[in-house]
């Protein structure tokens, strides 16, 4: 909802004023970008560490909408294309994937009554169905080629790299230590010996495989067919572009 209200409201109300704190404004999503995976990585519940993830995945739009509205150098059409449909297709891809981490978190937590990075371990030998979804929306998160998350990740990027190239090569980092983070939750869940009580888990249910399936299906139609969510965008992302100008 605040991507949308800066989307919405902000920029178009007040372009001016966003060009001239528009370099404040591009730090403090590279801040978001590299030190919310850095708090992830440190926190040792789940649904802690998904929502710091959740602010850098935000600091992604930030970075590519202010790369837009307060460029350092004169932004070619393209690169202002790229970015802004970036943007678009990561606040509808985020709904998705984190949606979907939370929901597995919250079976998780279901089956277990705790929620530590910790309480859990070898769940892959108990539960593999989940673990293999789980593991799909991770990498979703994470922004896998072929997965819903990347190609947001990536317009962006592309597009925000020829306007602000140094703020665009700091929050690379950020890539690095979301992927440290997620293959530590990784290891720690779904390999070892089982922990705890979890050798009595079941695996997913039909109910929740109800739930669960047209997500994972989603994932995978926006992550090799993403045109069809683009050309959705493409009207809002030129009138966005005209403004910016």
């Amino acid at each position: 909802m605040g991507v949308y209200g800066f989307v919405r409201l902000l920029l178009p109300l007040f372009p001016k004023e966003i060009k001239i704190i528009g370099p404040w404004l591009l730090a403090l999503a590279v801040c978001s970008i590299v030190f919310a995976p850095l708090a992830a990585w440190a926190q040792r519940d789940l649904k802690r560490m998904v929502a710091y993830l959740s602010i850098n995945h935000l600091g992604y739009c930030m970075l590519g909408l202010f790369a837009v509205a307060a460029p350092p150098v004169v932004a070619a059409r393209i690169d202002t294309h790229a970015a802004l449909s970036g943007v678009f297709m990561q606040i509808f891809n985020h709904g998705i994937t984190a949606a979907t981490l939370f929901y597995f978190i919250g079976l998780l937590e279901q089956r277990r009554g705790r929620r530590g990075i910790d309480d859990f371990g070898g769940l892959m030998q108990q539960t593999p169905l989940l673990c293999g979804w789980m593991s799909v929306a991770m990498f979703s998160s994470l922004g896998l080629p072929g997965l819903n998350g990347f190609i947001g990740e990536f317009l962006i990027f592309k597009g925000s790299f020829a306007i602000a190239a140094s703020f665009t090569a700091i929050a690379v980092i950020g890539l690095l230590v979301t992927a440290i983070a997620f293959a530590r939750a990784m290891q720690s869940l779904f390999s070892g010996p089982l922990t705890g009580n979890c050798g009595a888990f079941p695996d997913l249910l039909r109910s929740e495989k109800l739930i669960i399936v047209p997500m994972i299906l989603l994932m995978f139609a926006i992550g090799i067919t993403p045109q069809f969510m683009l050309n959705i965008f493409n009207t809002t992302v030129a009138q966005m572009a005209r403004l910016f100008a």
